[in-house]
C-alpha cells in the first residue's frame, strides 16, 4: 500500500516516460530534471502530509507538463476571485463603471430648496471611498455635495436617504466559518458600502493615567465613542480593545495604552448604507447646504417602481473603469468587493443582486467559454466558502481561456506580480523570479494555493494551478508552491 507521501509519484513517472517523446532530446532532458526536483519538494516535510494538485501547461504547444490530480476536486480559497472578475471582465467590460446616484422625490425648487428627500442610491460601487490610495481624488460623497452645490442646491426640507435596494439581502454566509463572519474578511455586503465596510479605530498615548486619544478613519458623526482606555507607563502590558456594541453605533475603547505604543483596529459596520447617508449629510453641510431631516435607509422592496421612476436625478458620481476595481480584488484579494462584483453580475443580467443569480451569471460565462465545469462547486465569489470545489484542470482551461480573450492584458495586470506587489510582494522574490509570475494567491486554515502564469528564463509562458489541501505546515507548503514555480522559471 502505497504511503500518502507517494501518490502523485506515479503521475510524475508517466509524464517523464511520455515527455521525452512529445519534445526535443534538450527539452526532455530538462522535463526530467524538472519532475526529479518538484518530486523532491512534494517529499519534505510539512510538504508531503498535504493533498496535492497540480497542472502547469505549456499553451503554446499544447503539453502538460506536469500533472498532480489534475482532476480532483479541492478548496481553491482566494484563487476563486480569478473566476469572479473573469466572468465581470467578459460580461461587463474592462470599462463598465458604477453609477451612484443622488436623486430628490418632489422637484427642485427654483430657489435651490428641495422640498421632499434626497436620495443616495448605491449600485455596487465598492470604492466611494478610495480606502487605498489608488483611484479617486475625492470621495464620491464629497464629489456629488459639491455637483449639488454647483446645481445651486441650498436646502434639503427632507431626510437623506441611503438606498440599498440594488441588492436584494445579499449577504452570504454559506460555507463561511464564524470566524470569516466576525472578522473583516466578510464584512456585510450592501449596494450602498462605505471605506470596506469597516471602521477603522486609532487610538493614540497622551499622559500616563490620562485617557488616550481616540480617532476614526472615516470622520463622522455617526458613531459614538466611548473613551475608557488610558495610557500607561512605556513598560505597561498593552491591553487596549475596540468594540462595537452589537444594535448600536457606539464603539468601546477599553484597556491600557502603553506610553510609547500605538494601536488601530478595525470594526465591523453593521448598518454601511446608513453610515454612508449621514456621512453625504456632512459633505453637505461642509459647504453650507443646510439638512432639516434625518437619515433613513431604503432597501428591496421598500418602495414601489413606480415611485422610483419619479424620482429626478441630481448628480451622479461614475467610477473608474472596471478593470481599475478588479485590480484590487485580485492583487489585494479584497473578499468585500469580490462579493459585490457578484451581486453587481446578479443585479445587471438577472435583474436580482443575489449570491445565487450573480452564480447563475459566473456559470452560464463557463459553459459559454467551453470550460468543463461538470466536476466544480461554486458558493460564492470570494473563495471563503469550504462549499467552494474546483480542478487544477479546470483552473487551468480558465486561464488559457483567457489568455486568449481580447482583454487579456488588462487582466494578467490584476494578478499579483512575484517579489513585486500585492499578495505576492514579499514572495518569489529571488532575482531570477521577481517580475516572472503573475498570479492569485490563495489562503485559508487548511488551505494554500496558487494560480496564474509564469514566464520561464527560456522566454516560454506557462499557465499554472498548484493547490494544496489538508495544509498543517502552511509556511512549508507555501514554500514549496514557490519551489515548484521557481523550478519552471529556471529550468524549463
Amino acid at each position: 500500500m502505497p504511503t500518502r507521501a507517494c501518490r502523485w509519484l506515479p503521475i510524475l513517472v508517466i509524464c517523464a516516460i511520455l515527455l521525452p517523446a512529445l519534445a526535443p532530446e534538450g527539452q526532455a532532458a530538462t522535463l526530467q530534471t524538472i519532475q526529479t526536483q518538484v518530486a523532491k519538494s512534494l517529499r519534505r516535510p510539512g510538504a508531503r502530509s498535504a493533498d496535492w494538485g497540480i497542472q502547469i501547461v505549456d499553451p503554446a504547444s499544447g503539453d502538460v507538463l506536469l500533472e498532480v490530480n489534475p482532476d480532483r476536486t479541492f478548496l481553491p480559497a482566494s484563487v476563486l476571485k480569478v473566476v469572479t472578475t473573469s466572468t465581470a471582465l467578459e460580461k461587463l467590460g474592462p470599462d463598465f463603471r458604477y453609477r451612484t446616484g443622488v436623486y430628490s422625490d418632489e422637484p427642485v425648487e427654483p430657489g435651490g430648496t428641495v422640498p421632499g428627500n434626497l436620495i443616495l442610491v448605491g449600485r455596487g460601487d465598492p470604492n466611494l471611498i478610495d480606502s487605498y490610495g489608488e483611484l479617486l481624488e475625492k470621495s464620491a460623497l464629497q464629489e456629488l455635495a459639491e455637483k449639488l452645490q454647483s446645481l445651486g442646491v441650498k436646502k434639503i426640507r427632507g431626510d437623506v436617504i441611503g438606498d440599498d435596494s440594488y441588492f436584494d439581502s445579499l449577504k452570504n454566509e454559506k460555507g463561511w466559518s464564524i470566524r470569516d463572519l466576525r472578522s473583516s474578511s466578510g464584512d456585510a455586503i450592501n449596494a450602498l458600502s462605505i471605506n470596506n465596510n469597516a471602521l477603522l479605530v486609532q487610538v493614540q498615548p497622551t499622559k500616563r493615567k490620562r485617557l488616550v486619544y481616540v480617532t476614526t478613519e472615516p470622520r463622522t458623526s455617526y458613531f459614538h465613542i466611548r473613551n475608557l482606555a488610558t495610557t500607561g507607563s512605556s513598560r505597561a502590558k498593552k491591553s487596549v480593545h475596540v468594540r462595537m456594541i452589537p444594535g448600536t453605533n457606539t464603539v468601546v475603547v477599553s484597556g491600557i495604552l502603553p506610553l510609547n505604543r500605538a494601536h488601530s483596529q478595525y470594526v465591523a459596520m453593521a448598518k454601511p448604507a446608513e453610515v454612508a447617508a449621514t456621512m453625504l449629510k456632512e459633505e453637505l453641510q461642509k459647504l453650507g447646504i443646510v439638512v432639516e431631516g434625518d437619515i433613513r435607509v431604503i432597501r428591496s422592496g421598500d418602495v414601489p417602481s413606480e415611485q422610483r421612476l419619479a424620482w429626478q436625478l441630481l448628480a451622479e458620481h461614475k467610477s473608474p473603469p472596471l478593470i481599475r476595481a478588479l485590480e484590487i480584488i485580485n492583487k489585494r484579494s479584497q473578499n468585500l468587493h469580490a462579493e459585490m462584483l457578484l451581486g453587481t453580475l446578479g443585479a445587471e443580467f438577472k435583474g436580482e443582486g443575489t449570491n445565487d443569480a450573480g452564480l447563475q451569471v459566473v456559470n452560464e460565462f463557463l459553459e459559454e467559454a467551453g470550460i468543463n465545469s461538470a466536476k466544480i462547486q461554486l458558493s460564492d465569489g470570494c473563495g471563503l466558502s469550504r462549499e467552494n470545489l474546483v480542478t487544477p484542470r479546470f483552473q487551468t482551461s480558465l486561464l488559457e481561456f483567457l489568455s486568449k480573450r481580447p482583454y487579456f492584458g488588462l487582466f494578467i495586470n490584476t494578478l499579483a506580480v512575484s517579489g513585486t506587489d500585492g499578495t505576492l510582494k514579499n514572495r518569489l522574490s529571488g532575482y531570477e523570479v521577481r517580475g516572472s509570475i503573475h498570479a492569485k494567491t490563495g489562503t485559508l486554515s487548511g488551505v494554500t494555493t496558487l494560480a496564474g502564469y509564469m514566464t520561464t528564463r527560456s522566454g516560454r509562458n506557462l499557465v499554472f494551478s498548484i493547490f494544496a489541501n489538508r495544509v498543517r505546515a502552511e509556511a512549508r507548503v507555501k514554500r514549496t508552491i514557490d519551489e515548484i514555480c521557481s523550478i519552471f522559471v529556471n529550468l524549463y
